[in-house]
């Protein structure tokens, strides 16, 4: 098949582009709230920039009442947040974190959803404890780009991993991340989700030595000279 997103003439029932884009990880991002409050809202558009400095973004799209997102406007006020990895044990608690406006009765999301929280060393914004994996962030920039209508209106926020915690459980003999047994879960199409349970590995063509020393060193991430 084949069709045009702006005509929409795909003749099927539901839109097949996010699905065809996958999986994708969830950003599961936190954030201080202007009365000091905690927040935490999950991001599927969400990845790295590059390693040597750690740059991420994730893209928050408006709310459906027409404005921007608590997230975007709390990282831009504070000038840090944290990504905290969802393994499959804390899908429930992800998803019920995507409500929009908290019940009454409830001070901030993290006890909305149960979690329990712990401290960042480097910036003020609580993480999740239960998370096998966390980035403090330290902010850099808004990219800003129009929609077709205004809950398309998107904020791409780009930020610099400055402090990383690892829980020592999911570090193997040979000092990598166990990724199977985290067990992270990524977002698929409509309201699909995935699982990562396994992996494999292949080793990339061979160019001269000393080029390929350099090759190696970003397929690793390794920072720094």
């Amino acid at each position: 098949m084949f069709y045009e997103p702006k005509k929409n003439n795909h003749g099927l029932k539901k839109n097949p582009f996010k699905s065809c884009t996958i999986p994708r990880a969830i950003g599961w991002i936190s954030t201080k709230n202007i009365d000091g409050t905690d927040n935490i809202a999950p991001y599927s558009q969400f990845t790295n920039l590059t390693f040597d400095p750690p740059l991420i973004l994730f893209s928050a799209n408006q709310n459906v009442f027409d404005d921007r997102k608590n997230t975007v406007k709390n990282i831009e006020r504070t000038g840090e947040f944290v990504y905290n990895m969802v393994s499959e044990d804390l899908a429930e608690a992800m998803n019920k974190s995507s409500i929009a406006k908290l019940p009454k009765g409830f001070k901030d999301k993290f006890e909305y959803c149960g979690l329990e929280k712990v401290s960042s060393k480097i910036v003020d914004v609580a993480r999740v404890k239960e998370s096998p994996v966390q980035y403090e962030i330290k902010y850099v920039q808004t990219i800003r780009l129009p929609g077709i209508d205004t809950i398309n209106t998107i904020d791409i926020i780009i930020g610099e991993v400055v402090g990383i915690h690892i829980k020592d459980e999911f570090i193997t003999d040979g000092d990598k991340v166990d990724v199977c047994k985290i067990r992270p879960i990524a977002r698929l199409g409509y309201f699909d989700f995935t699982v990562v349970d396994n992996s494999f590995t292949m080793d990339t063509p061979k160019i001269d030595p000393e080029k390929q020393a350099l090759v190696d060193k970003g397929l690793e991430g390794i920072a720094g000279k």
